[in-house]
């Protein structure tokens, strides 16, 4: 077939699954996201952008996957069951978000009725956090194991350890901040959720340095995947630190933080997002496998 025909059907079709997306997301919600923001509660609408961008990333590393011998027929069925998988597990994500991260108070009444950006924020956060890392998944290939039956599978499984590591990552996170990331959550910390929001995202980015390209043998995914598992742990200290007392050293990032100084969260969000996309290509975690 044509690859501009191709082209214009796999847009088509995206754009149709992004709008049963939205749709089934607003299903599964515990609030009306429309009247919120007839009302201009902006915290509404933040949690469903990180969905939209995460279910987007899916759908481009489903498409830039690689290519099989298969008809067009055949890849096309693989793209939308990709399409269907990244959905529910994006979804799922957010189910994470409110029992195993955010499990201190009630989610909704915080966006809602509280207004409180920190907690929409997380929820952004995972949301792309969750897509980066499927995307990653879905656009490899395994000269070991070519099915795509395999890629399906270990799809679900390195979406799985991903947020097994994310729930641990925040128990990690709060030990090495000098508050509690929950209590200023629901005291409407806006520059707390900021910052823990853009380290999720810092590390679904080395996460997907694992998982993005040939997978190899199980062993070799899972020994590499925990390599990367090692550096986050290494990296998040070193980066508040050189945040601290380098790029702005006359200034407390910390207490800025904690005293909910926006622009003192968008700045550590930032910069942790850069250090750990310089690290997805210029490290080369796979040679020391």
């Amino acid at each position: 077939m044509n690859s501009i025909v191709t082209s214009i059907i796999y847009i088509l079709v995206s754009c149709i699954i992004l709008i049963i997306a939205k749709g089934v997301y607003v299903r599964f919600l515990k609030y009306n996201m429309y009247k919120e923001i007839r009302s201009e509660n902006y915290t509404a609408i933040v949690p469903y952008c990180g969905f939209l961008l995460g279910n987007a990333a899916i759908l481009a590393g489903a498409f830039l996957g690689p290519e099989s011998q298969n008809s067009f027929g055949g890849e096309f069925l693989y793209y939308i069951l990709y399409a269907i998988l990244g959905i529910s597990l994006t979804l799922f994500s957010g189910f994470v978000a409110e029992k195993f991260i955010l499990h201190k108070f009630n989610n909704t009444d915080e966006i809602v009725r509280d207004r409180n950006l920190g907690t929409a924020v997380i929820y952004f956060g995972i949301y792309i956090a969750s897509g980066l890392i499927i995307s990653a998944c879905v656009s490899g290939d395994n000269p070991i194991y070519p099915s795509k039956v395999f890629g399906l599978l270990s799809t679900l499984a390195y979406y799985i350890m991903g947020m097994i590591f994310l729930v641990i990552f925040s128990k990690i996170h709060n030990l090495l901040i000098p508050y509690s990331l929950l209590d200023e959550i629901e005291n409407d910390n806006a520059a707390v959720g900021i910052s823990f929001a853009g380290n999720i995202i810092a590390i679904s980015i080395i996460l997907m340095k694992a998982t993005l390209g040939d997978l190899g043998t199980w062993q070799q995914g899972l020994i590499t995947y925990f390599i990367d598992i090692s550096a986050i742990v290494l990296l998040l200290p070193s980066i508040r630190v050189l945040l601290d007392r380098i790029i702005v050293r006359n200034i407390n990032i910390t207490r800025e933080i904690r005293n909910n100084n926006i622009a003192a969260g968008l700045g550590e969000a930032f910069v942790i997002i850069a250090f750990a996309i310089l690290i997805f290509f210029m490290a080369d975690f796979a040679s020391i496998v």
